[in-house]
């Protein structure tokens, strides 16, 4: 049957197609969860705040000991009004956190805290302003005390989770935004404790030689003796005494791969291999 035919006798056309492409800024999680916006002009790409009145803070930015995660914690807090325990930073996760550049020198806080400070105070606006809606009470008389939006004054107020409760406050970050005044902080001059101390005073941290995935393999580069060297021969046999282990040569790139960290580290050293310049003891990395 031709095209045409089908279509007459169909009488109709369906077309389909994805936007995916178009919208990058949106990214689905792996476990199916509600997409995230990951425009970091958007504050909620920056934060999040649940049902229960606690918030989640996303950052490209890492702590890399530093201290950089508590830290950010303290200045979200602090313009959002809540206790700094309530506050819980995921930091370096490209599924989830927006891209405000790696982390480099002091820049973890310099431009990734000052990131998370102006979609913070943002949010604060747009929470007063819903609270001001709920209260009826305008939201120039309205502050956030303990996580509770009401009248500076006193009076009754609304929980920040009950005016937004893992809804996305849809607006954009404004730059101009006021900031709460230093001399008012009451978190940031705090010291509350590391997260990430206990973990490491016990042994429970996770390094990044610790992760572990399915099928994951240790290698190690095999180095010339000299820059420019040519690799002219490699003696496989030399390494049959060790179990599973893999010689990979890309001209005169070599290597091995193995399933532990100590075989890869044995074959690197125990492999034969011979340059332009004659036998070699090859250094591992």
């Amino acid at each position: 049957m031709k095209r045409r035919d089908l279509l007459k006798t169909a009488g109709g056309l369906v077309v389909g197609f994805t936007l995916r492409e178009a919208f990058p800024l949106l990214a689905q999680q792996p476990s199916g969860e509600v997409t995230r916006i990951l425009d970091p002009k958007e504050v909620d790409s920056a934060l999040a705040i649940h049902a229960d009145g606690s918030v989640t803070v996303f950052t490209s930015k890492v702590d890399v000991g530093t201290g950089m995660r508590i830290a950010i914690a303290q200045m979200a807090a602090e313009e959002l009004g809540v206790g700094t325990n309530r506050v819980t930073v995921v930091d370096g996760d490209t599924a989830t956190c927006p891209n405000t550049g790696g982390t480099g020198g002091s820049t973890g806080l310099t431009r990734g805290g000052t990131a998370v400070r102006q979609a913070a105070a943002t949010a604060r606006q747009e929470i007063l302003r819903l609270g001001a809606e709920r209260l009826r009470v305008p939201a120039d008389r309205l502050t956030i005390i303990d996580g509770v939006a009401r009248p500076a004054t006193g009076g009754r107020g609304v929980g920040i989770g009950a005016l937004v409760g893992d809804r996305r406050l849809s607006v954009p970050v404004d730059p101009t935004v006021p900031l709460v005044a230093p001399s008012t902080y009451a978190r940031v001059r705090q010291s509350p404790p590391r997260p990430d101390v206990p973990a490491k005073c016990t042994g429970r941290h996770v390094y990044v030689q610790d992760f572990s995935v399915k099928g994951m393999l240790h290698a190690r580069v095999i180095r010339p003796p000299a820059i420019g060297a040519t690799l002219s021969s490699v003696v496989e046999q030399s390494i049959s005494h060790l179990p599973n282990v893999r010689v990979v040569r890309l001209k005169d790139f070599l290597a091995v791969v193995a399933a532990d960290e100590w075989t890869a580290a044995r074959a690197a050293r125990e492999l034969r291999a011979r340059s332009c310049s004659g036998a070699v003891a090859p250094r591992a990395r």
